[in-house]
């Protein structure tokens, strides 16, 4: 679940009565909700709760007309207090496999697998860095097995820290990147990877689910047939999976 930021929102407390409440980002403590119980006619001028939130916190956002009938603002007085909120309108705080991952100060910065490339190939693990989101970008997209979440957008991003072994990025590049099923965090990619994800079926990892992968796919398969014929289309491979954490296979089929 991603966290609805500057949004109205009724979490349910059964059995006891729900709290309605309005999102918003502590720099501090993290994604919050602030408000009162359902009946308590002054939550939003004189809050009385304060909720913590996590991506199994159970909630719903009330519709314009259920704002509209409980006198509700737009936004709070107290949020003055809270300094920068996410932007509720933000493609990336609307994406649910990135939901709870944000730095808590900073409501755009988020940790990021950046890499050169499949390690197989150019002998360099993927490094955790910093990045910030700036907007969204047009991109191929593909269809992914029933009951795997699709990265749903392609993310600008600003590096924020000097990788220590990679070569073909440095801090302060723009990069690319998508949220990815099955990985603990976004995932750096490249246009020429963009360019081919259309073409190919990423069967999702037999361990942990993770749907796509560090290289293009046809460089992939060179490395995997370095014998094969020029002329020669690879049609299928399998591949271990680039979660660092797994040692799961993918299997990858052009259509």
């Amino acid at each position: 679940m991603a966290f609805p930021f500057g949004k109205w929102v009724l979490i349910d407390r059964m059995p006891e009565e729900p709290v309605i409440a309005f999102v918003y980002l502590d720099h501090h403590a993290g994604p919050s909700a602030k408000g009162g119980l359902a009946s308590d006619l002054a939550l939003a001028t004189m809050p009385t709760r304060t909720i913590r939130l996590s991506p199994d916190t159970a909630l719903s956002e009330l519709s314009a007309s259920e704002v509209h009938a409980r006198h509700l603002p737009a936004q709070p007085d107290w949020l003055a207090h809270y300094g920068k909120q996410p932007d509720p309108e933000s493609a990336w705080h609307r994406d649910p496999l990135l939901a709870g991952k944000f730095h808590a100060s900073h409501p755009d910065d988020i940790q990021t697998l950046v890499h050169d490339g499949d390690p197989r190939r150019m002998r360099r693990g993927p490094e955790l860095c910093w990045v910030r989101l700036q907007r969204i970008d047009r991109a191929p997209t593909r269809r992914l097995t029933e009951g795997f979440e699709p990265s749903r957008h392609v993310y600008l991003a600003e590096l924020l820290n000097q990788p220590h072994t990679l070569k073909s990025v440095s801090r302060g590049d723009r990069i690319k990147v998508i949220s990815v099923h099955g990985l603990p965090y976004p995932l750096h990619v490249t246009d020429e990877y963009l360019g081919e994800r259309e073409h190919w079926k990423i069967t999702p990892c037999d361990k942990c689910g993770c749907s796509e992968s560090f290289d293009p796919p046809s460089v992939m398969a060179k490395l995997r047939f370095p014998d094969a014929a020029p002329e020669l289309e690879i049609q299928q491979f399998t591949s271990y999976c680039p979660n660092p954490n797994c040692n799961g296979l993918q299997l990858l089929a052009r259509l």
